[in-house]
């Protein structure tokens, strides 16, 4: 048996200094090989399942030398005979949730084991609790559960940081699509910026996309004009894989929620399709790439700041993207 670390504490789900050894990757690789045979009725395991296997030993366990047919699927009781360490623990029934999602497919055969996973694991109930809620598609709650735990709330606290009656005010436009035209020219003003800087960066990503910036009808509320800032330094598109590759690194640089929470933003919205954005995103399903987003949570996992929660866009818009980049240590894409 692999035994725990006692000093390891739930917040070290998100630290990235904690890294599997091959013992750890294998007993973990192989309760997610479980779980994707249980989903295929003991069959050939679904091929977006193993390919979010596979991007799960590259980029989160970093053990690429593992073959997958070498290994034997684990049961639930296999994982808690074999893995007795909490973090692991927690991390992998994250990753066998994520797993048994990937084929796009909902059922209550699925929720009753990941259930039986949660309770001989000793884990908690919020996971299973929200693939729960998908099955039963109660879409409110699990808004409310990446709300609460994902990387959306680092921005909400700040949101709400600078006062209700202005963060009230802000929501407000936001819903009503009203305009402020003082906030969107502020906005429309960076693309004056020289080429390359991040402001005439955004400006450019925005109009390329007929997207809206804060201030305009449609546009967000300023903290969360932030993301569209972690398309244009990330390197990454609009399209559903690529939303992916942004989700996974605001999911990688959120050191204080859950990344789980966080991933399944775009696992609902492009692989399920079900709406949980407050926006039109289109009728998608079966549009994530495993490899771009756990691609993107490694590099987020590799960033020194966390730019959803507390960053000022307006600070950095005159500086060179290249160089942010090197600031905030963001890694190039590789896929």
């Amino acid at each position: 048996m692999v035994q725990s670390v006692p000093h390891r504490h739930r917040a070290s789900l998100a630290d990235p200094s904690i890294r599997a050894d091959e013992d750890t990757a294998r007993i973990a690789l192989g309760a997610l090989l479980g779980v994707a045979q249980f989903c295929a009725g003991g069959s050939t395991i679904d091929p977006a399942e193993r390919h979010t296997i596979e991007a799960i030993r590259d980029h989160l366990a970093h053990q690429p030398q593992i073959d997958l047919d070498t290994l034997t699927p684990l049961s639930p009781e296999d994982l808690a005979d074999q893995l007795s360490d909490p973090i692991w623990r927690a991390r992998i029934l994250r990753g066998m949730t994520v797993a048994a999602l990937m084929d796009g497919e909902l059922s209550e055969e699925r929720l009753a084991y990941l259930r039986r996973a949660a309770r001989v694991l000793g884990e908690g109930d919020e996971v299973v609790n929200t693939y729960a809620n998908l099955v039963h598609e109660r879409m409110g709650l699990v808004r409310l559960d990446m709300a609460r735990r994902g990387f959306i709330a680092g921005a909400v606290r700040d949101f709400l940081g600078r006062g209700r009656l202005q963060a009230a005010m802000d929501l407000a436009h936001y819903v009503l699509k009203q305009n402020d035209p003082g906030e969107a020219a502020r906005y429309r003003a960076l693309g004056d910026l020289p080429e390359g800087t991040l402001g005439q960066a955004y400006i450019q990503f925005i109009n390329a996309n007929g997207f809206s910036v804060p201030g305009e009808p449609g546009g967000p509320p300023g903290t969360l004009a932030r993301h569209d800032c972690m398309h244009v330094l990330g390197g990454y598109g609009t399209t559903p894989a690529e939303e992916g590759g942004v989700a996974g690194l605001q999911a990688g640089m959120s050191r204080n929620s859950d990344p789980f929470f966080s991933i399944l933003l775009v696992l609902a919205e492009f692989q399920l399709g079900r709406s949980v954005v407050p926006i039109e995103t289109g009728d998608h399903q079966h549009d994530l790439d495993p490899e771009v987003l756990f691609e993107g949570v490694e590099r987020g996992l590799q960033m020194n700041r966390n730019l959803i929660g507390d960053w000022d866009l307006f600070a950095d818009a005159a500086v060179p993207v290249q160089e942010l980049r090197q600031r905030y240590g963001i890694p190039p894409r590789q896929h």
